[in-house]
């Protein structure tokens, strides 16, 4: 029953990452993309710094209920198959993804408070965005690892259902194309296009849900034969 709870507050918090992230990205609706000018970026980032102050704090507090909820399904795994070496990799996955993510979200906004507070260097604004567009999209790589972790641990221990795995596997497989895009850096391709960035993000949420319901319901995976004896 422990264990039961447990999970369960693993699944509400990564619901809880899930509801800071989309609060988190409809205040920064208005962002310009990273090929405007920079009489626009420096415009938004100035006269929006607020919003995106607060952003930058819910996208940080995401990151780490995210982790918590890594570290349970994590924990999930390892009760489903203690022998297995997947739960350390879905561990080591949502760790590099979370520092990533944190620290990209760190910087972003010690960048925009810095040029809020010196409006001299307003006129480089542009510079430091289009930057961190572009790191922002190649941390979707990082997403990718814990991603393909839990497709294989799912199909491997069964603690969730196969269907699970394999969706774990395909949105996996678009955040590595969606990252990918920075090759191109234009167009429908651009770094923050509707396709590079919106749809494996809104995937990865629905991803999240399913997840996070999933935890919620104490969908727990039977003890394997090591662990019920260790139990008993």
């Amino acid at each position: 029953m422990r264990n039961g709870h447990e999970m369960r507050w693993g699944g509400l918090a990564g619901a809880a990452s899930l509801v800071l992230a989309v609060i988190a990205s409809i205040l920064l609706r208005g962002a310009p993309q990273a090929g405007e000018s920079t009489t626009a970026i420096a415009s938004y980032l100035f006269f929006s710094r607020g919003a995106i102050m607060t952003a930058v704090v819910l996208a940080a507090a995401a990151v780490v209920l995210f982790m918590w909820f890594g570290a349970t399904l994590a924990t999930a795994f390892r009760l489903a198959d203690p022998d297995s070496d997947a739960p350390a990799v879905v561990l080591g996955g949502f760790a590099i993804s979370a520092t990533t993510g944190f620290l990209t979200t760190a910087v972003f906004g010690g960048v925009v408070q810095t040029l809020a507070t010196y409006p001299v260097l307003l006129s480089l604004a542009s510079v430091p965005y289009s930057a961190l567009v572009v790191v922002r999209t190649l941390a979707g790589l990082t997403l990718a690892l814990p991603l393909a972790a839990c497709a294989v641990a799912v199909l491997r221990t069964e603690a969730f259902p196969k269907w699970v795995g394999w969706f774990s596997g395909f949105v996996a497989l678009v955040r590595v194309l969606g990252a990918l895009t920075v090759i191109s850096g234009a167009g429908v391709l651009a770094p923050d296009s509707v396709l590079a960035s919106s749809v494996p993000n809104a995937l990865t949420a629905v991803w999240l849900l399913v997840m996070s319901g999933l935890l919620v319901r104490e969908h727990l995976p039977v003890l394997g034969p090591q662990r019920r004896g260790a139990v008993v």
